[in-house]
Protein backbone atom coordinates (compact mmCIF):
# COMPACT_ATOMS: atom_id res chain seq x y z
CA UNK A 1 0.00 0.00 0.00
CA UNK A 2 3.30 2.42 0.84
CA UNK A 3 4.50 1.86 -2.40
CA UNK A 4 1.47 2.35 -4.23
CA UNK A 5 0.75 5.44 -2.26
CA UNK A 6 4.38 7.06 -3.36
CA UNK A 7 3.93 6.02 -7.17
CA UNK A 8 0.52 8.13 -7.12
CA UNK A 9 1.90 11.21 -5.15
CA UNK A 10 4.68 10.78 -7.95
CA UNK A 11 2.13 10.76 -10.51
CA UNK A 12 0.38 13.62 -9.45
CA UNK A 13 3.32 15.89 -9.07
CA UNK A 14 4.18 15.18 -12.99
CA UNK A 15 0.71 15.77 -13.84
CA UNK A 16 1.01 19.31 -12.02
CA UNK A 17 3.85 19.99 -13.51
CA UNK A 18 2.42 19.23 -16.89
CA UNK A 19 -0.28 21.15 -16.09
CA UNK A 20 2.00 24.31 -15.04
CA UNK A 21 3.94 23.78 -18.02
CA UNK A 22 1.02 23.44 -20.63
CA UNK A 23 -0.33 26.73 -18.94
CA UNK A 24 3.10 28.85 -19.81
CA UNK A 25 2.61 27.43 -23.19
CA UNK A 26 -0.65 28.95 -23.47
CA UNK A 27 -0.03 32.27 -21.67
CA UNK A 28 2.85 32.50 -24.00
CA UNK A 29 0.80 32.34 -27.10
CA UNK A 30 -1.76 34.49 -25.92
CA UNK A 31 0.77 36.96 -25.68
CA UNK A 32 2.50 36.59 -28.77
CA UNK A 33 -1.36 36.89 -30.02
CA UNK A 34 -2.62 39.85 -28.24
CA UNK A 35 1.14 41.74 -28.80
CA UNK A 36 1.50 40.50 -32.52
CA UNK A 37 -2.11 42.09 -33.14
CA UNK A 38 -0.86 45.42 -31.02
CA UNK A 39 2.14 45.87 -33.27
CA UNK A 40 0.50 45.55 -36.48
CA UNK A 41 -2.79 47.84 -35.46
CA UNK A 42 0.38 50.41 -34.31
CA UNK A 43 2.65 49.76 -37.15
CA UNK A 44 -0.70 50.79 -39.18
CA UNK A 45 -1.37 54.06 -37.23
CA UNK A 46 1.96 55.02 -37.49
CA UNK A 47 2.31 54.21 -40.86
CA UNK A 48 -0.71 56.26 -41.98
CA UNK A 49 0.32 59.16 -39.32
CA UNK A 50 3.69 59.07 -41.43
CA UNK A 51 2.15 59.09 -44.66
CA UNK A 52 -1.05 62.02 -43.90
CA UNK A 53 2.07 64.18 -42.69
CA UNK A 54 3.80 64.39 -45.37
CA UNK A 55 1.09 65.15 -47.52
CA UNK A 56 0.01 67.86 -44.97
CA UNK A 57 3.68 69.07 -44.99
CA UNK A 58 3.98 68.23 -48.85
CA UNK A 59 1.29 71.34 -49.51
CA UNK A 60 3.87 74.30 -47.93
CA UNK A 61 6.51 73.45 -50.41
CA UNK A 62 9.12 74.59 -51.29
CA UNK A 63 9.17 76.52 -48.33
CA UNK A 64 11.19 73.94 -45.79
CA UNK A 65 10.18 75.67 -42.36
CA UNK A 66 6.66 76.13 -42.66
CA UNK A 67 6.15 72.44 -44.65
CA UNK A 68 8.21 70.89 -41.05
CA UNK A 69 5.98 72.89 -38.91
CA UNK A 70 2.52 71.52 -40.67
CA UNK A 71 3.81 67.71 -40.72
CA UNK A 72 4.35 68.12 -37.11
CA UNK A 73 1.27 69.90 -36.25
CA UNK A 74 -0.67 67.49 -38.53
CA UNK A 75 0.48 64.03 -36.65
CA UNK A 76 0.20 65.03 -32.98
CA UNK A 77 -3.40 66.62 -33.88
CA UNK A 78 -4.80 63.96 -35.57
CA UNK A 79 -2.54 60.57 -34.01
CA UNK A 80 -2.97 60.28 -30.51
CA UNK A 81 0.29 58.99 -29.00
CA UNK A 82 2.27 59.66 -31.88
CA UNK A 83 5.73 61.87 -30.47
CA UNK A 84 7.01 64.62 -32.87
CA UNK A 85 7.76 63.14 -35.79
CA UNK A 86 11.64 63.96 -37.32
CA UNK A 87 11.04 65.99 -40.63
CA UNK A 88 14.23 65.76 -43.29
CA UNK A 89 14.12 67.42 -46.86
CA UNK A 90 16.22 64.86 -49.25
CA UNK A 91 17.84 66.97 -52.07
CA UNK A 92 19.52 63.63 -54.20
CA UNK A 93 17.73 62.35 -56.92
CA UNK A 94 14.97 62.06 -57.97
CA UNK A 95 14.27 64.94 -55.31
CA UNK A 96 15.03 67.81 -56.73
CA UNK A 97 15.85 70.70 -53.81
CA UNK A 98 12.64 71.74 -51.67
CA UNK A 99 10.64 69.44 -53.47
CA UNK A 100 10.64 66.37 -51.42
CA UNK A 101 9.80 65.78 -47.42
CA UNK A 102 10.29 62.75 -45.65
CA UNK A 103 8.64 62.09 -41.73
CA UNK A 104 9.73 59.30 -39.87
CA UNK A 105 7.15 58.73 -36.93
CA UNK A 106 7.20 56.63 -33.97
CA UNK A 107 4.82 55.13 -31.22
CA UNK A 108 4.84 53.33 -28.42
CA UNK A 109 3.61 50.17 -28.70
CA UNK A 110 0.88 48.76 -25.94
CA UNK A 111 0.36 44.69 -25.01
CA UNK A 112 0.92 42.21 -22.78
CA UNK A 113 5.33 41.72 -22.81
CA UNK A 114 6.15 44.70 -25.55
CA UNK A 115 5.76 47.40 -23.21
CA UNK A 116 8.15 46.10 -20.57
CA UNK A 117 10.47 45.61 -24.03
CA UNK A 118 9.96 49.94 -24.52
CA UNK A 119 8.59 48.08 -28.29
CA UNK A 120 7.92 51.06 -30.78
CA UNK A 121 6.43 51.03 -34.02
CA UNK A 122 7.99 53.18 -36.80
CA UNK A 123 7.30 54.47 -39.74
CA UNK A 124 8.77 56.20 -42.78
CA UNK A 125 6.91 58.77 -45.78
CA UNK A 126 8.14 60.43 -48.46
CA UNK A 127 6.09 63.06 -50.28
CA UNK A 128 7.38 64.88 -53.66
CA UNK A 129 5.98 67.83 -55.29
CA UNK A 130 6.16 68.07 -58.90
CA UNK A 131 4.42 70.52 -61.55
CA UNK A 132 1.75 68.95 -63.63
CA UNK A 133 2.95 68.36 -67.40
CA UNK A 134 -0.65 67.66 -68.02
CA UNK A 135 -3.79 69.32 -66.69
CA UNK A 136 -7.30 68.52 -65.95
CA UNK A 137 -10.37 70.62 -66.21
CA UNK A 138 -8.63 73.73 -68.13
CA UNK A 139 -10.22 77.29 -68.63
CA UNK A 140 -9.42 78.51 -72.04
CA UNK A 141 -7.98 81.29 -70.79
CA UNK A 142 -3.92 82.11 -71.13
CA UNK A 143 -2.24 83.88 -69.32
CA UNK A 144 1.16 85.70 -69.87
CA UNK A 145 4.34 84.06 -67.57
CA UNK A 146 5.38 87.81 -66.99
CA UNK A 147 1.64 88.22 -65.36
CA UNK A 148 1.09 85.02 -63.51
CA UNK A 149 2.74 84.28 -60.18
CA UNK A 150 6.02 82.67 -59.67
CA UNK A 151 6.93 80.71 -56.63
CA UNK A 152 10.10 82.23 -56.70
CA UNK A 153 7.93 85.20 -55.92
CA UNK A 154 5.60 83.50 -53.09
CA UNK A 155 4.31 87.28 -51.86
CA UNK A 156 2.31 87.75 -55.34
CA UNK A 157 0.25 85.11 -54.32
CA UNK A 158 -2.97 86.92 -53.21
CA UNK A 159 -2.63 89.83 -54.08
CA UNK A 160 -5.11 91.78 -56.31
CA UNK A 161 -4.07 92.05 -59.82
CA UNK A 162 -5.80 93.24 -63.36
CA UNK A 163 -5.42 91.36 -66.92
CA UNK A 164 -6.17 92.02 -69.81
CA UNK A 165 -6.72 91.20 -73.40
CA UNK A 166 -6.75 93.07 -76.84
CA UNK A 167 -7.98 91.14 -80.08
CA UNK A 168 -6.08 93.57 -81.96
CA UNK A 169 -2.81 93.97 -79.89
CA UNK A 170 -2.38 90.36 -78.63
CA UNK A 171 1.35 90.55 -78.27
CA UNK A 172 1.07 93.12 -75.57
CA UNK A 173 -1.89 91.06 -74.03
CA UNK A 174 -1.66 89.57 -70.63
CA UNK A 175 -4.56 87.35 -71.13
CA UNK A 176 -6.05 85.45 -74.19
CA UNK A 177 -8.80 83.55 -74.93
CA UNK A 178 -7.46 80.23 -76.53
CA UNK A 179 -9.46 77.03 -77.93
CA UNK A 180 -8.04 73.68 -76.18
CA UNK A 181 -8.70 71.52 -79.29
CA UNK A 182 -6.11 73.56 -81.37
CA UNK A 183 -2.82 72.19 -80.13
CA UNK A 184 0.61 72.03 -82.00
CA UNK A 185 3.98 71.44 -81.72
CA UNK A 186 4.51 74.20 -84.65
CA UNK A 187 3.61 77.89 -83.99
CA UNK A 188 1.68 78.00 -86.90
CA UNK A 189 -0.29 74.54 -86.52
CA UNK A 190 -3.19 76.24 -84.58
CA UNK A 191 -6.33 78.37 -85.21
CA UNK A 192 -8.88 79.34 -82.62
CA UNK A 193 -11.50 80.25 -84.40
CA UNK A 194 -13.42 77.23 -84.72
CA UNK A 195 -14.74 77.15 -81.30
CA UNK A 196 -17.74 79.41 -80.58
CA UNK A 197 -18.77 81.45 -77.33
CA UNK A 198 -21.27 79.06 -75.82
CA UNK A 199 -18.62 76.14 -75.49
CA UNK A 200 -15.67 78.72 -73.60
CA UNK A 201 -18.56 79.27 -71.45
CA UNK A 202 -19.25 76.20 -70.67
CA UNK A 203 -15.54 75.32 -69.95
CA UNK A 204 -15.22 78.72 -67.77
CA UNK A 205 -18.22 77.53 -65.49
CA UNK A 206 -17.15 73.63 -66.05
CA UNK A 207 -20.69 72.72 -67.24
CA UNK A 208 -18.56 70.57 -67.99
CA UNK A 209 -15.12 71.14 -67.98
CA UNK A 210 -13.00 70.54 -70.98
CA UNK A 211 -12.74 66.44 -70.42
CA UNK A 212 -8.72 66.20 -71.01
CA UNK A 213 -5.36 66.32 -69.83
CA UNK A 214 -3.92 69.48 -71.72
CA UNK A 215 0.01 69.30 -72.16
CA UNK A 216 2.23 71.91 -71.38
CA UNK A 217 5.05 72.55 -74.30
CA UNK A 218 2.79 73.41 -76.79
CA UNK A 219 0.84 76.15 -79.10
CA UNK A 220 -2.79 77.11 -78.19
CA UNK A 221 -4.40 78.88 -80.95
CA UNK A 222 -5.79 81.94 -79.99
CA UNK A 223 -9.73 82.73 -80.05
CA UNK A 224 -10.71 86.53 -81.51
CA UNK A 225 -13.89 87.38 -82.78
CA UNK A 226 -17.26 88.23 -81.24
CA UNK A 227 -18.19 86.08 -78.56
CA UNK A 228 -18.43 88.79 -76.01
CA UNK A 229 -21.50 87.62 -74.27
CA UNK A 230 -21.39 84.32 -73.50
CA UNK A 231 -18.22 84.42 -72.06
CA UNK A 232 -18.63 87.49 -70.02
CA UNK A 233 -21.62 85.61 -68.45
CA UNK A 234 -19.35 82.52 -67.62
CA UNK A 235 -16.68 84.63 -66.08
CA UNK A 236 -19.07 86.46 -63.79
CA UNK A 237 -20.77 83.23 -62.99
CA UNK A 238 -16.90 81.89 -62.02
CA UNK A 239 -16.56 85.36 -60.22
CA UNK A 240 -19.92 84.64 -58.15
CA UNK A 241 -19.36 81.10 -57.47
CA UNK A 242 -15.44 82.13 -56.45
CA UNK A 243 -14.09 79.28 -58.79
CA UNK A 244 -10.40 78.66 -59.02
CA UNK A 245 -9.89 79.06 -62.38
CA UNK A 246 -6.98 76.99 -64.22
CA UNK A 247 -4.97 78.97 -66.71
CA UNK A 248 -2.31 77.71 -69.59
CA UNK A 249 0.63 79.87 -68.83
CA UNK A 250 2.06 81.24 -72.34
CA UNK A 251 5.55 82.76 -72.92
CA UNK A 252 5.52 83.27 -76.22
CA UNK A 253 3.02 84.90 -79.28
CA UNK A 254 3.40 83.25 -82.71
CA UNK A 255 4.24 86.25 -84.81
CA UNK A 256 1.95 85.52 -87.42
CA UNK A 257 -0.98 87.98 -86.49
CA UNK A 258 -3.65 86.31 -89.04
CA UNK A 259 -3.28 83.00 -86.68
CA UNK A 260 -2.35 83.89 -83.16
CA UNK A 261 -1.13 81.12 -80.96
CA UNK A 262 0.30 81.28 -77.29
CA UNK A 263 3.40 78.71 -76.57
CA UNK A 264 1.98 77.25 -73.09
CA UNK A 265 4.97 76.42 -70.26
CA UNK A 266 3.22 76.03 -67.58
CA UNK A 267 -0.19 76.26 -65.32
CA UNK A 268 -1.64 78.84 -63.07
CA UNK A 269 -4.51 79.30 -60.79
CA UNK A 270 -6.84 82.81 -61.04
CA UNK A 271 -9.85 83.36 -58.73
CA UNK A 272 -12.00 86.45 -59.77
CA UNK A 273 -13.16 89.41 -57.68
CA UNK A 274 -16.94 89.43 -57.46
CA UNK A 275 -17.23 92.64 -59.75
CA UNK A 276 -14.28 92.34 -61.14
CA UNK A 277 -15.25 91.21 -64.84
CA UNK A 278 -15.44 93.95 -67.67
CA UNK A 279 -15.88 92.16 -71.16
CA UNK A 280 -16.86 94.21 -73.75
CA UNK A 281 -15.94 94.94 -77.41
CA UNK A 282 -13.55 96.75 -76.61
CA UNK A 283 -12.47 96.09 -72.61
CA UNK A 284 -11.95 92.69 -71.85
CA UNK A 285 -9.87 92.36 -68.06
CA UNK A 286 -10.19 90.64 -65.42
CA UNK A 287 -9.67 91.80 -61.19
CA UNK A 288 -8.46 88.68 -59.24
CA UNK A 289 -5.36 86.98 -57.57
CA UNK A 290 -3.49 84.04 -58.37
CA UNK A 291 -3.58 81.22 -55.79
CA UNK A 292 -1.71 77.88 -55.21
CA UNK A 293 -3.58 74.92 -55.97
CA UNK A 294 -3.01 71.07 -55.74
CA UNK A 295 -3.98 69.19 -58.63
CA UNK A 296 -5.34 65.61 -58.50
CA UNK A 297 -5.69 62.73 -61.31
CA UNK A 298 -2.73 63.68 -62.93
CA UNK A 299 0.52 62.90 -63.69
CA UNK A 300 3.47 64.40 -61.43
CA UNK A 301 6.32 65.59 -63.85
CA UNK A 302 8.61 68.47 -63.40
CA UNK A 303 10.36 70.33 -60.20
CA UNK A 304 9.09 72.90 -58.68
CA UNK A 305 10.72 76.33 -58.13
CA UNK A 306 11.78 76.26 -61.76
CA UNK A 307 10.86 78.59 -64.70
CA UNK A 308 7.69 76.95 -65.20
CA UNK A 309 6.08 76.55 -61.71
CA UNK A 310 3.54 78.83 -61.16
CA UNK A 311 2.47 77.63 -58.25
CA UNK A 312 -0.10 74.43 -59.57
CA UNK A 313 1.28 71.73 -58.19
CA UNK A 314 1.10 68.10 -57.98
CA UNK A 315 1.52 65.77 -54.30
CA UNK A 316 2.78 62.14 -54.80
CA UNK A 317 3.66 59.55 -52.01
CA UNK A 318 6.63 58.39 -53.30
CA UNK A 319 8.01 56.18 -49.98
Amino acid sequence: MSALSTRLRSDSGQAMLFVVVALLGLVGMASLVVDGGSWFRTQRQVQTAADSAALAGAQDLPVDATASTTAVDYAQRNFSGIAAPTVTFPSASPCAPHSCIDVVAEKPVAGILLPALHATARAHARAQVTVPLNLKNVAPIAVRDTAACAVTNPTCFGQTVTVSFNESQVNTSTIGLINLDCKSDSMYGCDGGSIGGSELKDEITCTPCYPNALPANKWYGVKTGETVGPVRQGLQDAAAARTVLLFPVFDQVAPDVNHPAFHVIGWAAFVIDVGGVTWTSSNRRLVGHFTTFIATDVASGGSIGGATDFGVHVITLTQ
